[in-house]
């Protein structure tokens, strides 16, 4: 069973769902709720102060020793052998409502405005892709990190618009209505139903192989918001290569030889000059990934710690077999992969082509970008193809009034430094073409779709942490200040925003965390 409401959705071509209609407004309610969350008055260094994990949710359970069938998931008999935080939830599971989640997604990376371009035209300001502003930054404005959204109606995509209506999008009251906009409008539904991970969701005759890591017991469970960003790792390494040929000097190095990627006729000063391996390469684009996730994973804690939900960080899954590189072990999130011969595969790397219609990545060969060519020039034209913010036919800046004054826009858009260099492209395609030919695909050595860190939000089980830890009153770890504890002799993991949850945000429903329990846990609110 699971409580919360979201509204109706309206199938569109592909057999995708898209979220209602703008027309579809905010309620009365639903207005107050998004001025509630605006309006706090909790300051993000209060929210620092008492930021915690609270892995245990309603409906969850921890080492009870029972047996569990995973019906929600992999199906599976599962079993926690018994320990000291032996725990079963007995509060149904409470789904998170329709604005609690576009709260949630709009601060993972939802639309803020327009972001400044503040970079000099002589420090690549042409490597950027985009000028959309969303609530974390991104490489070079690539927006190559999209958030998956798992739920008891199915899998989501959120990608709201790029266009921007204002430099600030969130100017005041009137604004606030726009996340639950972007939410309804920015999502498209890529299955009904959860995928089918879950814990111990290893291959077949196997009895301790656990890809989705050993402390995931809940992970997938009914009633969570499993909110997971998703990268294009490939797009990421493509724009960076354009930036690196023509900015920084470097070129891309076969670390065996120690001779150039391809690109040797542009090696002479003043083009490229310092060989760079290309497994160092590879590793950049990561961290820069890595970076960006980073930034999505800790808004959504911050968020979550206002609104007094438990925000479940979790990293050590194996996101291979998340988005479905093993479909006998599960489809996952049924991305498509690319079958590499083991003998040019470098480091046996796992190959995600990306979501086919949803989320394409950038990598070749690939059925959206069959050569290097194909894939080097979308990239660069992203930033000049009619309606980008580089473009000279429909320029994105001037249609959405910023960032810059329209005779500064004049004059970058004339700067031939605005443009990436011929030379720059024809090094890069080069380059492309020497690693697919020598390894199969590109990148070589990394995935280049990842989905390695997430959050698992929930409403969290009181109960649990009455029964298991000391009070902000007499805990000298958690101490009684600083907006800790509910006070009380409550444990400090339940701050005044976890105990006040259900009152504040779901007033027509009854408070599990306010009924009497029976594990002796002692007083309730």
């Amino acid at each position: 069973m699971r409580f919360g409401h979201r509204q109706s959705t309206e199938v569109t071509p592909g057999n995708q769902v898209r979220g209602p209609a703008a027309a579809l407004r905010a309620t009365t309610e639903e207005t107050a709720q998004l001025a509630r969350a605006f309006e706090s008055q909790r300051s993000v260094f209060q929210l620092l102060s008492t930021l915690r994990t609270r892995r245990m949710g309603l409906g969850y359970r921890s080492e009870s020793g029972d047996e569990e069938v995973q019906d929600w998931s992999t199906g599976k008999v599962a079993t926690q052998d018994q320990g000291p935080l032996g725990h079963v939830s007995e509060a149904p599971p409470v789904a998170l409502s329709e604005v609690e989640e576009a709260l949630l997604c709009w601060a993972a990376l939802g639309p803020n405005g327009i972001a400044l371009a503040d970079i000099p035209v002589n420090g690549a300001l042409s490597g950027s892709l985009s000028w959309a502003g969303r609530t974390v930054p991104s490489s070079s404005g690539d927006l190559a990190v999209d958030l998956f959204v798992v739920n008891d109606d199915g899998v989501w995509l959120y990608r709201p618009s790029t266009e921007r209506s204002a430099p600030v999008e969130i100017g005041g009251p009137d604004d606030y209505a726009k996340v639950l906009d972007w939410y309804r409008e920015g999502r498209t539904r890529v299955s009904e139903r959860r995928p089918d991970v879950g814990w111990h969701c290893g291959p077949e005759g196997t009895r301790n192989v656990n890809p989705m890591g050993p402390g995931q017991y809940n992970i997938n469970r009914p009633g969570s918001s499993w909110l997971v960003p998703v990268g294009d790792v490939g797009l990421e390494w493509f724009n960076q290569l354009l930036v690196s040929y023509e900015w920084s000097g470097f070129y891309l190095m076969d670390p065996e030889t120690g001779d150039p990627a391809g690109c040797e006729q542009w090696i002479r000063p003043g083009f490229l000059e310092v060989g760079f391996p290309i497994p160092a390469f590879d590793e950049l684009a990561l961290m820069l990934h890595a970076g960006q996730v980073g930034c999505v994973v800790q808004n959504i804690r911050l968020a979550c710690e206002d609104l007094g939900l438990g925000a479940w960080t979790m990293g050590s899954y194996a996101d291979d077999l998340l988005l479905g590189a093993y479909p006998d072990i599960a489809k996952g999130l049924g991305f498509a992969f690319l079958e590499r011969d083991k003998a040019t595969n470098p480091s046996t790397t796992a190959t995600c082509l990306g979501l086919p219609g949803v989320k394409d990545a950038v990598v070749v060969p690939s059925p959206r970008f069959p050569d290097a060519a194909s894939a080097v020039r979308h990239v660069r034209e992203r930033r000049y193809e009619a309606g980008a913010h580089l473009a000279r036919e429909d320029n994105w800046s001037a249609r959405s009034g910023g960032p810059h004054r329209p005779e500064v826009l004049e004059e970058i858009l004339r700067h031939p430094r605005t443009y990436v260099a011929d030379w720059a492209e024809e090094a890069a395609i080069a380059t492309v073409e020497y690693i697919v030919a020598k390894h199969g695909c590109c990148p070589a050595y990394i995935n280049p779709v990842r989905a390695k860190l997430s959050v698992q939000v929930h409403h969290v089980d009181t109960s649990f942490y009455r029964k298991y830890y000391g009070s902000s009153d007499n805990n000298s770890a958690g101490g009684s200040g600083g907006g800790g504890g509910g006070g009380g002799g409550e444990p400090y993991a339940l701050t005044p925003a976890v105990l006040d949850h259900f009152p504040t945000w779901h007033p027509g429903l009854d408070d599990p965390g306010r009924q009497a329990t029976t594990d002796g846990a002692g007083p309730q609110p």
